[in-house]
């Protein structure tokens, strides 16, 4: 029986899978040892993978991914490139790569030549980055960004037509603190080296002061220059406490509206509650259309005698001692001054060349009036306040509410009432007489509560149909500053 001597095709087959490996491994071994001095495989410095890279290259990848790519800002849809050098971004590469070196001589050579054989990193701890940028830098170009592309929002505007104002146009404004983080995130990043600026609206504020000033003086000035006449205006904001006089210490004749201190002097000379008798007087002082008659009975309360003279006088002390300087009356409404009653001199009455001719007897002024109104509406809200401090309990919470009720009454539907919508309360005290108009008035509106006073002066004869559409005008001029979201436009074109 014959054998044979030669290796069989399985044999040689193993040999050639032998062969070929061992020849694989030495190129391999031999390409590692060329690459012995590189940086190990898989090490990532500051998120880039710069394993089998020299130093020189591995700078080169670092420099080119964080100092060369510009970090792209986007403002809603439009696109700014930052680069890095603009923020003073700053990459320590003497310090990654150190750090880099390290894990190379650190590396076991045949675990090297594993991670190298696989592709896979061993035993190799990742660099993480080193960099500093300038804040302020960086934030004066994000505010170079801010001024070009911010569309500011635009003020309201009057509408001289429906004495109302416009809405202003919304705009847009960079919110750079929100943003700030993000960017400066950007600027740390090989990729994805992108970021938003935090763009938000702009909401148009509601109107000035000044704005409500400019069209209540306007409109008050052409009245004054069309018929020689004299205005006099005084509103305050009685949340706070911001004011606006126009022409507001120009003495006035008081007129019916000084009937308002006369039922508040009658509250605090009463010791108990009032009579129905007193409440029907009250009523009737408070109430336009009525004569005299139940305002000079308060006056008669008020002394505690017979005497409307002296209640009158009491009304003029109590008015001083509130500091309403330039309000008084000498003497009761349709009687003649007594033997030895002057007219008072007031810091308001005693300047030279006084535009208005006030009755001697019985004066006041738009701020006065106010101001009065103020203290009654404070003293029913229960804010104290100067009625509060200078009569104590002899002027109650309840009955300042009920005054202010009773003049809630007083329904005339034009004046100040005709510038508010018909379901606000207007609680006021009008009068007239032949050259002068007036009206005073705590509006207790949706927005805020406010007090308007208006007193008109014309040389002579002050006709209705030029005062009672100014004052609606000036008062619904008013009523939608305190209410600008839901203004009241009435009927105006009839104004």
């Amino acid at each position: 029986m014959n054998r044979r001597s030669s290796p069989g095709a399985g044999q040689w087959l193993t040999v050639g899978i032998i062969v070929a490996t061992t020849i694989f491994l030495l190129i391999k071994l031999f390409q590692y040892a060329n690459l012995r001095g590189n940086y190990p495989t898989g090490l990532m410095v500051a998120g880039i993978d710069i394993g089998n890279l020299n130093e020189d290259q591995a700078r080169e990848v670092l420099t080119n991914r964080y100092l060369e790519a510009p970090v792209v800002i986007y403002h809603g849809e439009e696109r700014f490139e930052l680069s890095p050098a603009q923020a003073q971004f700053q990459l320590d590469l003497d310090g990654m790569l150190s750090r880099a070196e390290f894990e190379r001589t650190q590396q076991d050579f045949w675990a090297g030549f594993w991670g190298f054989l696989w592709g896979k990193p061993v035993e190799v701890e990742p660099v993480p980055i080193q960099a500093t940028h300038d804040r302020l830098s960086l934030i004066a170009v994000l505010e170079d960004i801010k001024t070009l592309m911010d569309e500011p929002a635009q003020p309201p505007q009057v509408v001289p037509s429906t004495f109302s104002f416009d809405y202003g146009e919304s705009g847009t404004e960079t919110d750079i603190q929100a943003s700030f983080s993000d960017i400066e995130a950007a600027l740390y990043r090989p990729a994805n080296r992108e970021a938003r600026l935090i763009v938000k609206p702009s909401v148009s504020e509601r109107p000035e002061v000044n704005l409500l000033t400019r069209l209540l003086v306007n409109s008050l000035q052409d009245f004054e220059q069309t018929t020689d006449g004299v205005t006099s205006m005084f509103v305050l904001d009685l949340e706070s406490g911001k004011e606006i006089p126009i022409n507001a210490d120009i003495p006035m004749t008081g007129m019916d509206l000084m009937k308002v201190p006369i039922v508040l002097e009658t509250y605090r000379a009463l010791d108990r509650e009032p009579t129905i008798k007193t409440q029907e007087l009250i009523s009737d002082t408070l109430v336009a259309g009525l004569d005299n008659t139940a305002a000079n009975e308060l006056l008669k309360i008020i002394a505690g005698q017979d005497d409307p003279y002296l209640g009158a006088e009491i009304v003029t002390e109590s008015m001083q001692r509130l500091g309403l300087a330039n309000t008084f009356m000498l003497l009761p409404y349709d009687a003649d001054p007594r033997a030895g009653i002057a007219p008072l001199e007031t810091p308001a009455n005693s300047v030279e060349n006084l535009p208005t001719d006030p009755d001697p007897y019985i004066q006041t002024t738009a701020e006065d009036m106010g101001t009065l109104l103020s203290m009654i509406y404070y003293c029913a809200e229960g804010m104290g306040g100067a009625l509060t401090a200078v009569y104590g309990d002899a002027i109650t919470q309840q009955e300042c509410q009920t005054l202010v009720a009773f003049m809630g009454q007083n329904n005339i539907g034009s004046l100040i009432e005709e510038g508010v919508p018909p379901d606000v309360t207007v609680a006021h005290r009008n009068g007239w007489i032949s050259d002068t108009h007036g009206d005073a008035a705590i509006v207790l509106s949706p927005g805020e509560d406010y007090v308007i006073v208006l007193l008109l002066y014309k040389p002579g004869w002050l006709e209705w149909e030029l005062s009672a559409p100014l004052i609606a005008n000036m008062s619904r001029a008013t009523y939608n500053y305190f209410n600008f979201e839901e203004p009241y436009l009435g009927d105006t074109q009839s104004n």
